[in-house]
């Protein structure tokens, strides 16, 4: 190669310079972002980056909000880096603003497009790749709480009133399993009055979907594999908590973390955040669990004070996302507020938040403000990267030549 092509090909001096166990070095420390790109420079740098992420893995999910509305964007935040990556999503065909859904999985969440039609699963986190098309569920849902459990999707309440047939009721249970829904016992009566994804707050683990009533704490699970319900209790391990949320919690254990937010009792001006550890087959709060407080300044960043809105109105807008290491606490009516990520980890008395870290909220969603945004949180490797990049090109791209 000739020195003078080193000066205007950054990446051949990189390579030139960089091998073995120092590249490895190297690479550990770059962001996941720049690791997309740096796979492209030759095939030695590519297994220097699978190599890196095998010895340091990226064990913290990213975030990832969807704003569907004119554009659709997919925005992805990167723990490791604090960067936001921003991607187009090739849409479903059903794909409307009204009927995007979240469906969650132990796996990582992904987005859906359902109507009478059929529903369209995203095919990765960011929806760059081609969707998973099935057949729409047996009852006609508006609102239903979806998950991926193995290889079993499942469909949980939010059934349309006007539209259910005789015999049908709006908290009905279906499961997807070799190409057909099956119906399945409703939900447990102390969550059918809540019976939709916009009261509920869902978890899905390797085994389960965890159900929680956002308002009452009244919490249940589903077994897809045997398809039965599980206990039904009442987690309020704090009466002064206005509204709960739930998060997977210690992998291959059946652990879920609990979180509630309520009005501090001495500063009513004050939000606090708190969370339990919870064992999933019994549904009680784990022996010795000590709740885990959000510090304050974060919490009154998510949920500033409105004097014209009343507690039980702002308090509805907890919404959590998360899996086995960790995941985001955010402001579900006001997206653009930000979000918090928690971290945790194990110690003798269990599952804890080790550390709670401000998640900025990224310049689109405040660009957007109109936009209706759906959270998730997954792991995202590089493949996706690589194609979120490529989205990301094309779209500038095209601005480009629109613009001349």
């Amino acid at each position: 190669m000739e020195v003078s092509n080193l000066h205007t090909d950054p990446p051949a001096v990189a390579a030139l310079y960089l091998h073995g166990d120092v590249l490895e070095l190297v690479l550990e420390r770059l962001p996941a972002s720049d690791l997309s790109a740096a796979v492209a420079v030759s095939r030695e740098w590519l297994r220097a980056v699978r190599s890196a992420l095998l010895r340091r893995p990226r064990r913290l999910p990213w975030l990832v909000v969807h704003l569907h509305g004119c554009r659709r964007q997919t925005l992805a935040y990167d723990p490791r880096s604090g960067v936001w990556l921003t991607t187009h999503l090739h849409a479903p065909r059903h794909a409307l603003p009204l009927n995007l859904r979240l469906v969650r999985s132990a796996r990582g969440d992904r987005v859906c497009a359902l109507s009478s039609s059929g529903l369209d699963i995203a095919g990765d986190p960011l929806g760059t790749s081609a969707c998973i098309s099935l057949k729409s569920p047996s009852v006609w849902r508006v609102d239903p709480v979806l998950a991926v459990v193995g290889d079993r999707m499942v469909a949980l309440g939010g059934a349309c009133q006007l539209a259910l047939a005789e015999g049908e009721v709006v908290a009905a249970a279906e499961v997807h399993e070799s190409g057909n829904w099956i119906t399945c016992d409703p939900l447990p009566s102390k969550l059918r009055e809540s019976a939709a994804a916009t009261w509920l707050s869902a978890a899905a683990t390797d085994q389960r979907v965890y159900l929680t009533d956002r308002t009452t704490g009244w919490t249940s699970w589903f077994d897809p594999l045997k398809r039965r319900w599980g206990p039904t209790r009442c987690l309020r391990p704090d009466a002064s908590v206005y509204t709960w949320g739930v998060a997977p919690g210690r992998a291959g254990a059946e652990r879920l973390m609990l979180f509630g937010a309520k009005r501090d009792g001495e500063e009513a001006n004050r939000v606090v955040v708190q969370a339990w550890e919870v064992h999933g087959d019994v549904l009680e709060l784990s022996p010795g669990a000590a709740h885990d407080a959000m510090p304050s300044d974060m919490s009154e960043r998510l949920f500033p004070r409105d004097e014209d809105e009343d507690d039980e109105e702002m308090m509805r807008s907890i919404g959590v996302c998360g899996n086995a290491t960790g995941g985001y606490v955010y402001n579900a009516a006001e997206p653009a507020n930000g979000a918090v990520l928690y971290e945790l980890t194990e110690r003798q008395a269990g599952t804890v938040v080790e550390r709670w870290e401000w998640v900025p909220c990224a310049p689109s969603v405040h660009a957007e403000s109109l936009h209706r945004a759906v959270h998730a949180c997954s792991t995202v490797g590089l493949d996706e990267l690589q194609r979120g990049w490529a989205a990301a090109g094309q779209s500038a791209s095209k601005a480009s030549t629109d613009a001349h």
